[in-house]
């Protein structure tokens, strides 16, 4: 950013530790100038509040909102203020013992609570936070290969990341006249809080450096300079995407370990 007089306002959602995507994409934001707002679920307090109060670049707003609360969200509008120029969310949960069930086996009960807080959130989100959206704002939303494919134990959670790009388009046509950019990152697999409910995560990003084309797991630091890029208006031209941050796995038919 080079605009230091009038910085890009820019909402997060999802911190919930240090190892979050969502705070990766807010540092990194920070240091290229953007001014940025948390919001948090209370759930979260003790460890988001110390990481805020020690973070090398801090934010500049930090407030209590679950999205999953109309009442919170409208306290987080009054509190940030307009213009907002741009949302991350990086929001999902499922029950841990759904990655233990087939999909045919799964409770209305599990399959509700999945999509409303991995899907329908950001539907809220949009919602409440649109009358302060500046005309050029930007929305992202991060998502993973298995909204499109079927990863061994992601099952549910695959099928709220697919409603979760679905909405992606849909609120990129609704939004996109006024101006308005929605995109979603496809991001490799990552140890993050969420990421530890899935079986077997430390065998999977073990095979997974292995075979991708670029011979590494994807970093914190990758997400957010593409979440960045995203977020400026560099990318203004791009919106109802799903792009992929993943070391060049999605292009793979058939894993190999040989080099060329």
């Amino acid at each position: 950013m080079t605009e230091k007089s009038t910085p890009r306002r820019i909402a997060v959602f999802g911190v919930a530790n240090e190892d979050s995507i969502a705070w990766h994409v807010a540092q990194g934001l920070k240091q290229h100038g953007y001014e940025v707002h948390v919001g948090y679920q209370q759930r979260f307090r003790s460890r988001v509040l110390p990481l805020t109060r020690n973070a090398a670049v801090p934010v500049d707003g930090l407030h209590r909102c679950d999205l999953t609360s109309d009442e919170e969200l409208a306290g987080f509008v009054q509190g940030v203020g307009a213009p907002l120029h741009g949302i991350v969310h990086s929001v999902a949960f499922a029950p841990p013992t759904t990655f233990n069930k087939r999909v045919a086996e799964i409770e209305e009960q599990e399959f509700a609570q999945t999509l409303c807080v991995s899907c329908f959130s950001l539907l809220r989100l949009v919602r409440q936070l649109r009358p302060i959206l500046s005309d050029d704002a930007s929305i992202i939303t991060m998502t993973y290969i298995g909204a499109q494919r079927v990863v061994p134990n992601y099952r549910l959670m695959g099928v709220a990341k697919a409603a979760l790009e679905s909405a992606v388009r849909e609120l990129a046509v609704e939004l996109g006249p006024q101006g308005i950019r929605v995109n979603a990152i496809s991001a490799g697999p990552v140890r993050t809080l969420s990421a530890l409910a899935v079986p077997q995560l430390d065998a999977m990003l073990d095979l997974y450096g292995r075979i991708v084309p670029l011979r590494r797991c994807v970093s914190g630091r990758d997400i957010a300079e593409a979440a960045q890029f995203l977020l400026s208006p560099a990318s203004r031209a791009i919106t109802g995407q799903t792009v992929f941050v993943d070391s060049g796995f999605s292009v793979i038919s058939v894993p190999t370990t040989q080099s060329a």
